[in-house]
């Protein structure tokens, strides 16, 4: 059954407001969002986990995630409840565990993230029209102020391994934002847009298939390097931990920048496909250079340099999918990345016994996206030279 939508629209005042909040609570799942990578060499001492168990905790959170933007239903604002209600609960319960990895909690606390992170986001585009491109990036631009803030922000608790302090905090936040939402939110109906090219069903299909691909690989890059970053740093020779944790801190905030510029009439200046290009060749080169040089310096230079790749990539590769489809499942893409890529790497990790052979997961992806871009670029030209002369 089709959910009914309010068609009563919101004041300025009010539409203003409402932005302001649900940026900020999506400002906050960005930093929940890297919370467990940040965290990971004192969650993993805590609870006696090795690689590939604490890999699992990164794969069970994204692939909560995942699950969470498939459930996200047309009443943008009964899922945002659902979804905060979800992240009240499973920090709850991450909050009082003690000697075992509450793994089942941090599946939930994705499935929340999910929920909360894909609603604002189709609450934003409804509201957005044409402008969806650009406002996109700039949503993901707060997004990344919270990622990148939570490592600085998550360094008391590094040093005092004393986490369940810094687990309550988030959920007082999350129960704030949760009663903001149920009291004072509302449907809105979706802003019509630009119509998009017609094509061919075929191509239409192959079209949406190749921006999936590259949906998956890039958050799945994305989430490999920010879960694993911390530690790989530390154990290249940043003993300290909040030494560790700046080079994840780098990658946000580099992710950070490059999405704040693409937010302005940058994108529009360079072009979207353009933009595409150049920042898959830049993130193959980042994560290669990684795996190549792991030396504390130059993994925190590389660290900057790989989140100004990525940033724009995941906004960019949406506000495409959106042309076709203005559904949950086109988010949930992208957390299957971020649940299999880290996963992979702590699978490797332990396999090979160095975070170095790991790191090849996201390597392999972003070679994988430069292999596809490479072919369709190639695909394109054909298309266009054997395409008859216009009169």
């Amino acid at each position: 059954m089709q959910e009914r939508i309010s068609n009563s629209p919101l004041t300025p005042a009010r539409q203003a407001l409402s932005g302001i909040l649900l940026s900020l609570g999506f400002s906050l799942t960005g930093a929940g969002t890297v919370m467990l990578g940040v965290l990971l060499p004192v969650l993993s001492q805590r609870w006696s986990l090795k690689d590939e168990t604490a890999g699992l905790l990164l794969f069970l959170q994204f692939l909560g995630s995942a699950l969470g933007a498939v459930f996200t239903g047309l009443n943008r604002v009964r899922s945002l409840v659902a979804g905060y209600g979800l992240l009240v609960l499973s920090m709850a319960a991450i909050a009082v565990s003690a000697s075992r990895a509450p793994f089942a909690a941090f599946f939930f606390y994705g499935l929340g993230l999910g929920m909360a992170m894909t609603a604002t986001s189709l609450l934003i585009t409804d509201r957005s029209g044409s402008e969806s491109a650009a406002r996109l990036e700039g949503l993901n631009f707060i997004w990344s102020v919270g990622a990148t803030a939570g490592p600085v922000l998550f360094l008391p608790f590094l040093h005092g391994h004393d986490v369940h302090i810094l687990f309550l905090i988030l959920l007082a936040l999350f129960l704030l934002l949760l009663v903001w939402v149920a009291l004072a939110e509302r449907p809105q109906p979706r802003c019509a847009q630009n119509p998009a090219p017609q094509s061919t069903a075929s191509a239409a299909v192959r079209a949406l298939l190749f921006l999936v691909i590259l949906a998956m690989c890039s958050v799945g890059i994305e989430a490999a390097l920010s879960g694993w970053l911390t530690t790989y740093s530390h154990r290249a020779g940043l003993r300290s931990l909040a030494g560790a944790a700046l080079a994840t801190s780098l990658f946000w905030f580099g992710e950070m920048l490059s999405r704040l510029a693409f937010s302005t009439r940058l994108l529009r200046a360079i072009g979207r496909r353009a933009t595409l290009h150049a920042t898959i060749c830049g993130i193959l080169v980042s994560v290669a250079a990684l795996i190549a040089a792991p030396h504390p310096s130059a993994i925190l230079a590389v660290a900057v340099l790989a989140g100004i790749c990525i940033g724009p990539l995941y906004p960019l590769l949406l506000a495409f999918m959106l042309e076709h489809s203005a559904r949950g499942w086109i988010f949930a893409v992208g957390g299957v990345g971020a649940a299999v890529f880290p996963w992979l790497t702590g699978l490797l990790s332990s396999r090979f016994h160095s975070l170095r052979f790991g790191l090849l997961a996201p390597c392999a992806a972003a070679l994988a996206m430069a292999l596809l871009q490479f072919v369709a670029v190639r695909r394109t030209n054909t298309s266009a030279l054997s395409a008859p002369a216009q009169p």
